[in-house]
């Protein structure tokens, strides 16, 4: 399994950290192609991206609502791919703590990569300081319709 973080996490000490913590449950995380990396790729594009490099989630640091418009969320839903969201503590951080993210994802890193296999549909992840939420896409689309 294949998790590629956006544009907003190229950091390759995060991206390499959270491929060691991946490989005991056989998941890579794996850069954004080069050609993306430092641009602000609009999030609808991003997933269009991830379903090209075979990745089963998108991983993307957010401050507030990640994708609060549901164009974002029918683009991961039609291009098939779930969305693990690390909401950040301090929107005016401009380079995350490593450590800080690596501590938001390590405890949750196992149920997300299970629940990512044991299902066909996409998912939306959300990891702050107090824990992890997992909301269908689906739904949410249902959601902003209603």
């Amino acid at each position: 399994m294949k998790i590629v973080p956006d544009e907003d996490l190229i950091w390759t000490e995060l991206t390499h950290h959270l491929d060691e913590l991946g490989a005991q449950y056989r998941c890579r995380f794996v850069a954004l192609p080069i050609a993306h990396r430092g641009i602000a790729t609009p999030d609808d594009e991003v997933a269009r991206i991830c379903q090209r490099e075979g990745a089963a989630a998108l991983l993307t640091a957010n401050y507030k609502e990640f994708a609060a418009k549901v164009v974002y969320y029918q683009a991961l839903l039609s291009a098939g791919g779930s969305a693990i969201v690390l909401r950040q503590p301090n929107p005016r951080m401009v380079d995350p703590d490593i450590d800080y993210q690596l501590a938001l994802v390590e405890p949750h890193l196992q149920r997300i990569i299970r629940r990512l296999q044991r299902t066909n549909e996409p998912l939306l992840f959300i990891i702050n300081k107090s824990g992890l939420r997992i909301r269908r896409l689906q739904e949410l689309i249902d959601q902003f319709s209603a």
